[in-house]
């Protein structure tokens, strides 16, 4: 069956499993392979596809045509693709930023490098530790995890804009827990998380 019936998009509608299975049916190949595509990533694609999924299907009472449901796909997909775009570029600043922006050894200075970076992790995890519960929890599945806002709200059960407020909640805590450090690798590596 190439169109779901006016049955299948009713059942939809109303919250069939059956229905909701043809839809997923019809779509599912063809979008993971559009996904796959654009971002060059197995395990991601078949992460976004499935949260496309989802939200197709919490909002499954707001489409009544074939059309409706293959555009909210492929338009949901495409802006978690940017995302996921974005997010993977910025943790390559994020890196190169930790691995190259450690102060170069003056002459004289006996501290090598990897001491510095060593303490400076050190310090920013004790940091992390300080915060309030969840702030922390939110802040160590962003950075340490990786997870994006949607899948920490989604988790927690909480909105995307509760899970944004404490992340940058935690980033300003941090700032002024490490101000008075007086280490540019700090404030450049907690801006980056921004």
């Amino acid at each position: 069956m190439k169109n779901p019936g006016h049955h299948i998009i009713a059942g939809f509608q109303q919250g069939s499993k059956d229905a909701f299975a043809t839809v997923y049916n019809m779509h599912y190949s063809r979008l993971y392979s559009f996904i796959k595509k654009v971002i060059g990533d197995r395990e991601e694609a078949q992460d976004i596809t499935a949260e496309t999924f989802v939200k197709l299907w919490k909002l499954r009472a707001n489409f009544n045509t074939e059309e409706n449901i293959k555009a909210f796909l492929y338009i949901t997909a495409r802006n978690a693709c940017m995302d996921y775009l974005r997010y993977r570029q910025r943790q390559t600043v994020n890196k190169q930023a930790f691995g190259y922006t450690v102060p170069q050894q003056e002459e004289g200075n006996s501290i090598p490098n990897d001491e510095i970076k060593t303490a400076v992790l050190k310090q920013l995890h004790s940091e992390i530790e300080n915060l309030p519960t969840q702030c922390k929890r939110i802040f160590k599945m962003a950075w340490l995890e990786g997870k994006k806002n949607a899948a920490i709200a989604a988790q927690l059960s909480l909105t995307e804009q509760t899970v944004r407020n404490q992340k940058a909640r935690a980033i300003k805590l941090l700032r002024l827990a490490l101000e008075n450090y007086n280490m540019e690798l700090f404030v450049l590596f907690i801006l980056m998380m921004v």
